[in-house]
């Protein structure tokens, strides 16, 4: 009997202590910290087709980078003109077959 009536006295005590205890209260502003988290999470949402690394600093510099390192590379191969053998009237008429003598002129 002792070990009830001890489960009962803690019983009350902590019955009392809760009969004490006020509402807790918001900190000033929250109302509107918490509109603007929302619309900033709904625009956020507007632009969700764009994975979030693609938007990092890090991300569009180096693709940038890769970008101006292709177009180099396009412009230097493009820009070395090839080497070719020099062609004269003879080797013009031997390639398309002009150098036989029966013409149409």
């Amino acid at each position: 009997m002792k070990n009830q009536e001890e489960i009962e006295r803690q019983i009350d005590e902590t019955v009392g202590a809760l009969e004490g205890i006020e509402r807790a209260e918001p900190r000033s502003f929250f109302y509107t910290r918490l509109e603007a988290k929302m619309d900033f999470r709904r625009t956020q949402q507007r632009y969700a087709p764009i994975p979030k690394f693609m938007v990092r600093p890090t991300f569009v510099w180096s693709f940038l980078a890769l970008v101006v390192l292709l177009n180099v590379g396009v412009v230097i191969r493009f820009s070395q003109k090839t080497i070719s053998q020099p062609q004269n009237a003879s080797s013009f008429a031997k390639e398309y077959g002009l150098n036989t003598l029966d013409s149409n002129l």
